[in-house]
């Protein structure tokens, strides 16, 4: 019978120090198997399984898992998203000075990966900053901003997500379309038109 407990092996995407805190908790009946068959997504498994201890009322065991990640990550953007949850679940339990701070630490450094910064894009848009998320979408766009901005042509919205926002955040703040933002708003537009079947931009108020 094969064995399907925590204890058993882990792939070598899981590193020895994560694995050993893995042993010591309570996790979900098939967590292993997830990470044995697709090891090349252990961050990911990991931290959608931190994020449903969170919601679920596991609050102590979601962040002793992602204090783990944090600090043993598969990838190094792992541990990003890490600290991302941690600051948030921080601002959720009334703490934002905290959170801020983490946050701020985050932005600080060298090396925020694209996946990492294009959530604290989101984070930041939705709280009303429209600097900092800009700063974000700059960041999570950078794969795309190599490439000409013509090679992107017909791509869509799902492809270059980023691009949508950066474009958005920088018609809002006046700034004169560059190419890749042409390129952005072209695939939101005809999203727009698939979804709703009406020209894009939507009309507004009144209208």
């Amino acid at each position: 019978m094969a064995d399907d407990t925590i204890g058993a092996s882990y792939p070598a995407t899981v590193p020895a120090a994560l694995a050993e805190t893995l042993e010591k908790l309570d996790l979900r009946e098939g967590l292993l198997r997830e990470l044995q068959c697709y090891p090349e997504e252990a961050g990911t498994i990991l931290v959608e399984t931190a994020e449903h201890l969170l919601h679920e009322g596991e609050r102590e065991q979601g962040l002793r898992l992602l204090e783990a990640l944090r600090d043993h990550p598969p990838a190094p953007e792992d541990a990003q998203y890490a600290l991302i949850e941690i600051a948030r679940d921080l601002r959720e339990q009334g703490r934002g000075a905290e959170s801020e701070r983490m946050v701020e630490d985050l932005l600080r450094a060298e090396g925020l990966q694209p996946g990492p910064a294009g959530l604290l894009a989101d984070l930041f848009e939705g709280d009303g900053d429209p600097v900092r998320a800009l700063h974000c979408y700059n960041i999570a766009a950078r794969e795309l901003l190599a490439h000409p901005d013509e090679s992107l042509a017909g791509a869509s919205v799902y492809d270059i997500g980023p691009l949508v926002g950066r474009a958005r955040l920088r018609g809002e703040a006046g700034l004169e379309p560059d190419g890749h933002d042409l390129v952005a708003l072209e695939a939101a537009g005809r999203f727009w038109s698939e979804r709703q079947g009406e020209a894009w931009p939507p009309p507004g108020p009144g209208a």
